[in-house]
């Protein structure tokens, strides 16, 4: 049985139809600004189902789109559990196979983005859509496009710009929840790799809008970006190249945080992850030599 998708008609009005995909809009005390995401998303050239997965938000947010948005279904965590939870929530939720899990930032400025991004998922063996997109606050620079010559495959892509096959999704269980945040989108277009050859590629949709701010600095960012690169690393290099990669994660990370002169988020996450990883918490699953040189190709 497929959701009731809410549209918006010429005139402005919502008007109901079987949807066609699903948008899960993570957010967390932007309440604004998603509903300006809410309203472009409704606005597509397709029947869109919204799902906004709230991270705790304490600004009005859930009042705020009920009272705009009534027929968009809403899920609220009282306390954070971060974006892979968050999306895992909305995507489990979702009853289209194609689901754009988006960033509550992401601005579908032109109406047939999804029309045009659903048809990127043609090949059968095509997991993820990577939408191209540009930071508006802060340059010119379109992200999600294939260097001229490369094939269209990635594994390193950003999250907010992208569409998933559901069934491909849960087949791999998901975002890797531990992760909370950086390095999970890498982390999951690797499992789906290894696990059954699906792809990640690059997309010809119009560019999407990404409103991250100029200059943003995060003490959570910081702190997962040191902590995750040592889990990856571990979990999934080969065994003889896994020390150096995760020396090499470690050095960039430090040396990323002398630049922005804020090393006690690095220096934390640096600790906790060497602690999981001696403590014998944390995951060993090594993946295939080739899709690993894969992903080093691509950094």
């Amino acid at each position: 049985m497929s959701q009731t998708a809410f549209a918006l008609d010429r005139q402005g009005n919502i008007t109901a139809n079987p949807a066609v995909t699903t948008v899960v809009f993570t957010a967390h005390n932007r309440r604004d600004m998603v509903l300006d995401a809410i309203r472009l998303a409704l606005g597509q050239t397709v029947p869109v189902h919204v799902i906004v997965a709230d991270d705790a938000s304490s600004d009005g947010t859930q009042a705020a789109v009920a009272k705009s948005f009534p027929g968009v279904t809403y899920l609220r965590s009282e306390v954070s559990r971060g974006p892979c939870y968050q999306r895992n929530r909305g995507i489990e939720r979702a009853q289209t196979e194609i689901v754009f899990p988006l960033d509550d930032d992401s601005m579908l400025v032109d109406p047939t983005t999804l029309e045009i991004a659903l048809g990127d998922f043609a090949a059968a063996d095509v997991a993820i859509v990577c939408m191209p997109f540009n930071n508006v606050l802060q340059d010119k620079r379109i992200h999600h496009v294939a260097a001229q010559g490369r094939p269209p495959e990635t594994i390193d892509f950003a999250a907010c710009g992208h569409g998933i096959r559901r069934s491909a999704f849960l087949s791999v269980g998901g975002y890797d929840e531990d992760l909370f945040y950086t390095l999970e989108e890498c982390d999951l277009a690797l499992r789906l790799l290894d696990a059954d050859g699906w792809r990640t590629i690059f997309g010809t949709s119009p560019v999407l809008h990404h409103m991250q701010q100029v200059g943003k600095a995060s003490d959570i960012q910081d702190y997962t970006g040191a902590r995750n690169k040592i889990l990856f690393y571990y979990r999934y290099a080969p065994k003889r190249h896994m020390p150096l990669r995760i020396a090499g994660g470690m050095a960039s990370a430090l040396i990323l945080a002398l630049r922005r002169r804020r090393p006690m988020p690095v220096l934390r996450g640096l600790r906790d992850g060497m602690a999981k990883v001696l403590s014998g918490k944390a995951k060993r699953d090594p993946v295939k030599r080739a899709n690993f040189q894969a992903f080093l190709d691509q950094r």
